[in-house]
């Protein structure tokens, strides 16, 4: 996308939405114009009538006229100022929306390909600097061409051959700013993407923070870090330097053309071709007619920054789903829910065939355990069934209905996710346990709780349900949140359950309570277990064998340890340790 459909892009989508508002703004922009020519053009009959003519009266009026044109003017550009930003804020608004809008509905495939740090940047610093690029270049450049127009029209209304003269540095002062703004969009870039870096690595910190501790990684961090935060104002330096690089070319440009205007103005006058205060009076409008050429020679370097940023953003915006909402789609019935796996093979964008040729069957309401190596296919299983990750080649049916072609809503309402890696909210106990039905009681809040066997450690807490836990729990132990997770995934109600290691991480008096409540939570449910302990799903319907990406066995841990030697090796494995 180039920079012109950038533009375009931003003023159909956004801007144009706010024309009423806006007119307000070209109404203050043109008063700012003609006040500005207006201060020039008072200057001539100041000298006139007051020094050369000695007129009492405009001794009074025009000092007068002076305070109420520049009354008028900071009155003017206030307006502007104020209209701007706040249609600015609500075109950031929109954008941020869109954004985020994008980013919840993104497929996993999309959000895991790129750091969490980067889209923090895209969020902050991109459209801060679009921000700016709205509210500072978009705005300078119609308000200083106006003035620019309105000095003109005084300069030539006072002598149209010096206006002429003057003037002839006007295309050299564009093609100056031109080319600096092309070496701007280059150096924004990349400082965007200095500043992206510089947030990846602060919130591995962040996040890293008691790993670093304990393995006393902070000085190692820090020097880390600090080669990042080198480079980062490091190409913001260069930016500055592009930026502030235009400001003495327009001061050369400037001294050129004020010195030859007054050199022959000089000659003019001597030929009593031209009074002192229409001199004077011209000389002020061509000083004033070069501050908007010098900040129109800026706008270009603004706008070019504006795009840079711009690009970014919509890059996340325009990013194609694989997966994606179809509200015309047939909704998802349960009767038993089946689940049927058929020819499957899976491959992710990074080349990992993660499953080759694949078909199994699980009966509804019965339970099953998935076993093998690392990296042998378990996970990429079970991520298939809501639909995490697109399949392309084989079919899942649950109840006979293929879930590609079944609304992905009614899909994942049926399903129920809880995994080692608890997520939890900065909220209260209460919020995040209604995340599985914000329209429950605070009854089956209680009796969701119960189930989990998390209502014993709840009710001890001071603030009971309303107890905020911290970013991701941190104010919970490991047990606690497991539970809460539980409690979550009761309150939802689901066909079909997926425990992914739920109890991998624990210590066995935590395993025994989570084993209990997960019991209660998988009672006459479709449940798909990744088991760490193969303990915990000896006694399962049914134990799927997973090598290499490969069903390599299944059938029951009797069969199993009988007829197959890699699950016999993985059993034997752990009742030795």
């Amino acid at each position: 996308m180039n920079n012109f459909s950038i533009i375009k892009r931003i003023f159909t989508t956004q801007i144009s939405k706010y024309i009423p508002e806006l007119s307000l703004t070209i109404f203050f922009i043109i008063l700012n114009a003609i006040t500005t020519a207006g201060s020039a053009w008072l200057l001539n009959p100041a000298i006139k009538e007051i020094f050369v003519n000695k007129n009492t009266t405009m001794l009074y009026l025009i000092p007068i006229a002076i305070i109420i044109t520049f009354t008028v003017k900071g009155l003017a550009n206030y307006g502007v100022k104020i209209v701007t930003i706040k249609v600015a804020i609500k075109i950031i608004k929109n954008i941020k929306i869109l954004m985020m809008k994008k980013f919840l509905l993104s497929d996993i495939s999309h959000l895991t390909a790129k750091h969490s740090g980067k889209y923090l940047s895209n969020f902050t610093n991109d459209v801060n600097v679009l921000y700016i690029a709205l509210t500072g270049a978009v705005v300078t450049f119609f308000q200083q061409s106006l003035t620019l127009i309105a000095l003109l029209v005084l300069m030539f209304y006072h002598d149209w051959q010096l206006s002429l003269l003057a003037i002839t540095m006007i295309p050299l002062a564009g093609f100056s700013s031109r080319k600096l703004g092309k070496k701007m969009g280059k150096k924004v870039n990349l400082s965007l993407e200095a500043s992206a870096k510089f947030m990846k690595y602060f919130t591995e910190i962040i996040k890293g923070s008691w790993l670093i501790k304990i393995y006393q990684k902070e000085q190692e961090e820090l020097n880390k870090i600090s080669l990042v935060i080198d480079e980062k104002f490091s190409t913001l330096k260069k930016v500055e330097q592009t930026r502030l690089g235009a400001g003495p070319i327009m001061e050369l440009i400037s001294a050129i053309a004020i010195a030859t205007v007054v050199f022959f103005a000089g000659y003019r006058s001597m030929q009593g071709a031209i009074t002192l205060g229409q001199f004077v009076s011209f000389l002020a409008a061509l000083m004033l007619a070069y501050q908007p050429v010098k900040a129109l020679a800026g706008v270009n370097i603004g706008i070019q920054e504006g795009v840079s940023a711009a690009k970014r953003i919509y890059e996340i915006i325009d990013q194609k789903n694989e997966i994606y909402h179809d509200d015309k789609a047939p909704s998802l019935k349960i009767n038993r829910a089946n689940i049927e796996y058929k020819n499957i093979n899976f491959i992710y964008p990074d080349g990992t065939h993660a499953l080759k040729n694949l078909s199994t069957k699980i009966n509804g309401g019965s339970k099953v355990g998935l076993v093998g190596i690392s990296g042998s296919g378990k996970t990429t299983f079970m991520n298939l069934i809501p639909r995490f990750f697109n399949l392309t080649e084989g079919e899942i049916f649950i109840d006979d209905q293929n879930i590609n072609e079944i609304n992905l809503n009614s899909l994942r309402k049926e399903i129920s996710l809880v995994s080692q890696d608890v997520v939890l909210f900065d909220d209260t106990i209460k919020a995040n346990i209604l995340y599985g039905n914000s329209q429950a009681t605070d009854k089956e809040i209680n009796d969701a709780c119960e189930f989990a066997a998390a209502k014993e450690f709840v009710d001890k807490l001071p603030l009971k349900y309303e107890t905020i836990i911290g970013e991701n729990g941190v104010k919970l132990s490991g047990g606690q949140k497991q539970r809460l997770s539980i409690a979550r995934a009761i309150l939802k109600n689901s066909s079909i359950i997926l425990l992914d290691e739920a109890t991998s991480s624990l210590d066995s008096e935590s395993e025994i309570i989570i084993q209990r409540a997960i019991e209660n939570l998988t009672k006459n449910k479709t449940t798909i277990i990744i088991a760490h302990r193969l303990s915990t799903i000896l006694n399962c319907d049914k134990i799927i064998v997973f090598d290499k990406g490969k069903i390599i066995a299944e059938g029951k841990h009797e069969y199993l340890v009988a007829n197959s030697d890699i699950y016999k090796k993985l059993y034997e494995k752990q009742i030795i340790s």
